[in-house]
């Protein structure tokens, strides 16, 4: 089940995030329980009897969401394909947007494959837009869903 996250789930977001070596934005607990707080859903757990994963947004736009981090706590068990669906429900079916759009290190080969086939449609490469490291620039990779495409996906069965 997706939800809202608890002030009390706040830190492990967190720390969730800062041991992730791909998270693309660092997002501190201040940052976080700011945005839990705004009208968005802001942050999201992926609660299987316990905290299983997370999602961040908010809107970017009006109709336009941005995902900034998402992750589990046990990849390469399908979990973190299932949690991109329960975003995309909420997303497009709870909060009405009409675009869901994020960005993916270009050597984050899970991440690409479970939005590519979660239906997220490739954008565009932003060149060396993500510094990893001191010095170590890394290009990402733009990736959106419009809410037609999710409604599409969800007649066929397949979202």
């Amino acid at each position: 089940m997706l939800r809202r996250a608890t002030d009390g789930e706040i830190p492990a977001v967190a720390a969730m995030i800062a041991a992730h070596p791909m998270a693309l934005l660092q997002q501190p607990e201040p940052w976080l329980r700011e945005i839990a707080a705004g009208d968005a859903r802001g942050v999201l757990v992926w609660d299987r009897g316990s905290l299983a994963g997370f999602a961040t947004l908010d809107w970017a736009y009006p109709g336009v969401v941005y995902l900034f981090n998402l992750g589990v706590v046990q990849p390469g068990c399908g979990e973190g394909c299932a949690l991109i669906k329960a975003v995309q429900d909420e997303v497009f079916g709870g909060m009405g947007a009409h675009r869901l759009e994020c960005d993916v290190a270009f050597d984050n080969g899970a991440a690409l494959s479970a939005f590519r086939k979660a239906g997220f449609v490739p954008e565009g490469t932003m060149r060396e837009c993500w510094n990893r490291a001191p010095g170590e620039w890394v290009d990402c990779h733009a990736f959106a869903m419009l809410a037609r495409e999710w409604r599409q996906l969800e007649r066929r069965g397949v979202a």
